[in-house]
This record gives structure tokens, C-alpha cells and sequence, in this order.
């Protein structure tokens, strides 16, 4: 449902004029209908003062809103569910109750409540933390609502940085697509599909197709929505060190500003025994990494803030792991980052293979 809506919009923005002001004011209307899920500053302050205003002020905005906090209720069942932290403490209202003020007041979902130990914190902690509404809010002051629409569509993206994924990839979306798809499987029986508005790891899937047959798992694809089918990628064997079942990547933030593009912010993702992919919402690892020396120097965290001084399956050490041709990474998400100069926040994933390093996606 998610991706539905989400292609939804992006086909809208995608008709909009490409005139400044129109663009502006489509931005503005974003942010907008983000600031407006955030309940007033008097009510922060009041429910940080008075663990009786807070409960008041939660269920009037839970009253109103009770379906646009579905996403919360779920994810803050979840992390009841299987937090070690959290277990015991199902029935506490409490808790319940400032998870969702959290929510209301500064934009944190329960997993960043969580990680960010918001529990603990007073007013003027909580405010130093940045949500996952306030990057968004940030995300569409800076970034060409319609230049940003690339990054929004899998297929897109890789039309437009192609050289720097440095293996085969089509996109299908409906039955005219079969031909190009059996040639493609004919070629890469084993091959990765993901739906292209999708994120986070979702939809994303090694697919073999000596266990169905090609038309079966076309008709299965497109009757799902659009997909993007990739050439499988082989990651170099020091990433491979790190957890072989799974392509670790880097996140790499790239940030366009009047002293040129600058990458300040990087952390490692890595995924546990077993799993494909890395994201931390699919029960993949998280580390720190320092932009300039590209060395890792935090230890692990997953999405339920458990703390792994070393990776539990394959024993590799996080802190001072240190990710290869680091400079030459940077680079390469400078120069990627240059072709698209309205774009100015981008995160890119990169994987190292043998061909040095190259786009999962961006």
C-alpha cells in the first residue's frame, strides 16, 4: 500500500510545471503537511512538565488522529515485542504514553525513541536530536522537488547513473516488458528484483529461476507493481569478511553546498547469517564511520539499540575495521552527486567489489 501511494505522488510531481516557484511551493506544501502532524510548542513544554498534561495531550491528539498513527501503533508493538528492554514492560502505560508524545512533539518514531534512549532525556536533550520528520522537512528545503523525483524511482536512477552501477539491470511494469525480461533471466538466472518505490530493504529478494519458471515469476512481478531486475552483485572478499551472505554496504551522505560537495556523514550496514540484504529493519548491523580515514569507530547497533562489539556470527571486530579505497568512494559519490547539482542532500549506498566500488543505489 505504502509503494502505491508513494508512486501516486511522485506521478503527480512528475507532471507538475518545471517552473522555480511552482516547485517551491510544491516543497513548501510538503514540509507544510510534515509540521502539521507536530502538535504546538506550549503543549510540548506543558507535557514535558507534568507527566498528567502529557497523557491528556496523547489521547486528544490520538482521538483526532488515530489513522495516521496506525505506523506508529504498529511499529511500537513491534518493538514491545521483541526489544530485550522493552519485553517486561508491555503494560506500562507510562512508557506507551511518552512514545507517543515523542511522536507528537519532535517527530520520533518508537524505534528512534528507542535508539536514542529518548527515555531518559529532559526537554532540552530530546530537542538535540534530529527526527526522521525533521530530515524530511530539511530533505525538501534543499532538494528540487522534481529533480529529486530520479532518486524516487529505482529504474530512474539507474537510467541516469548507470556507468557507475557497473552491472545489467532492466526495469518491467507491464506485459510488453516479458521479451526483454527472458533475455535478461537467460543471461542472469540468478538476478535481484525490487520494486521500484519501494526502500529500506523491502521487496528486495535473490531470485533464482531454477525454482519457477521465468513467465510464472514475470506475471507474479508486474502483477505486484513496477520492478527493477539487477545482475547479482559479488561483493570483494575484506566486504565479505564482514558477513557473506549478505552485499554490506556503505551509506554515504553527499551535501551540496557553496564551498563545493562535501561528505560528512558515512556509517556501515551489515547483515547477519543467513539474511540478503543489510538494512537494519531487515535485522542488519550499524556502525559509525569516520568520514575522513574510513575507519569504523563505533561499535554495532541494530534497530532494537542491542550493542555488538564484533559481528555475532562471522567474530569480525567493527571498531577499526577499516573500509577499503575510502577516498576514492567519496569520490565517486562527489562526482555522482555533481550531475544532479539541485539534488543538494543525497545518500548513496555503495558495495566494494572487485571492480573497486560501484552504486547499489542512490
Amino acid at each position: 500500500m505504502f509503494a502505491v501511494k508513494r508512486s501516486t505522488v511522485n506521478k503527480i510531481i512528475d507532471t507538475c510545471p518545471d517552473f522555480r516557484l511552482m516547485k517551491k511551493a510544491l516543497s513548501a506544501v510538503r514540509m507544510k503537511r510534515i509540521r502539521g502532524h507536530y502538535i504546538s510548542t506550549t503543549d510540548v513544554i506543558a507535557g514535558e512538565s507534568s507527566d498528567e498534561d502529557k497523557k491528556r495531550i496523547v489521547e486528544k491528539y490520538t482521538a483526532e488522529h488515530r489513522n495516521e498513527l496506525r505506523s506508529t501503533y504498529e511499529m511500537m508493538d513491534h518493538i514491545f515485542k521483541h526489544a530485550p528492554q522493552y519485553r517486561k514492560r508491555v503494560n506500562d502505560d507510562k512508557l506507551r504514553t511518552d512514545l507517543l508524545f515523542c511522536r507528537m512533539a519532535y517527530g520520533f518514531q518508537p524505534d528512534e525513541y528507542l535508539c536514542f534512549d529518548l527515555e531518559h532525556q529532559s526537554y532540552e536533550e530530546r530537542r538535540n536530536w534530529i527526527s526522521d520528520w525533521d530530515r524530511y522537512i530539511y530533505i525538501h528545503s534543499v532538494n528540487d522537488v522534481k529533480d529529486a523525483q530520479i532518486f524516487n524511482n529505482k529504474v530512474r536512477t539507474y537510467e541516469m547513473f548507470a556507468p557507475y552501477y557497473k552491472r545489467a539491470a532492466i526495469g518491467i511494469k507491464t506485459k510488453k516488458d516479458f521479451q526483454a525480461f527472458e533475455r535478461f533471466t537467460n543471461e542472469y538466472p540468478q538476478f535481484v528484483k525490487k520494486q521500484v518505490y519501494e526502500g529500506m530493504g523491502r521487496s528486495v529478494e535473490l531470485m533464482d529461476l531454477k525454482q519457477i519458471s521465468a513467465l510464472e515469476l514475470f506475471q507474479d512481478l508486474i502483477a505486484k507493481g513496477e520492478h527493477i531486475i539487477e545482475e547479482r552483485i559479488v561483493q570483494s572478499n575484506v566486504m565479505s569478511e564482514l558477513n557473506p551472505s549478505s552485499v554490506n554496504t556503505v551509506r554515504c551522505i553527499t551535501i551540496n553546498t557553496k564551498k563545493g560537495i562535501k561528505t560528512p556523514f558515512c556509517f556501515l550496514k551489515v547483515g547477519r547469517n543467513g539474511s540478503f540484504v543489510d538494512n537494519g529493519g531487515a535485522g542488519g548491523i550499524l556502525t559509525g564511520i569516520d568520514p575522513e580515514s574510513g575507519i569504523v569507530v563505533t561499535h554495532g547497533y541494530d534497530e532494537f539499540h542491542r550493542e555488538y562489539v564484533s559481528h555475532p556470527e562471522t567474530g569480525i571486530l567493527f571498531k577499526g575495521f577499516k573500509l577499503p579505497q575510502w577516498d576514492e568512494m567519496k569520490r565517486i559519490c562527489r562526482e555522482m552527486a555533481h550531475k544532479v547539482p539541485s539534488v543538494k542532500c543525497i545518500g548513496w549506498d555503495m558495495a566494494f567489489t572487485d571492480q573497486g566500488w560501484i552504486i547499489v543505489e542512490g
